[in-house]
């Protein structure tokens, strides 16, 4: 599991989830298209936690 998160208007604000896919390829898209649409930062965290991307 894969969750995609965005910040919209400064690096303080909270991480806001886009939703949660199965697979990175999925997350990664959704991440994207959402940095594309004029947030500030995304990110993609796999289940452990961990952060796969960053941009």
């Amino acid at each position: 599991m894969y969750k995609a998160q965005y910040k919209a208007r400064n690096a303080h604000e909270s991480w806001t989830t886009i939703g949660h896919y199965g697979s990175e390829g999925e997350a990664l898209n959704v991440a994207i298209r959402k940095k594309n649409n004029g947030a500030l930062m995304v990110r993609v965290v796999d289940k452990k936690g961990n952060t796969v991307y960053s941009g």
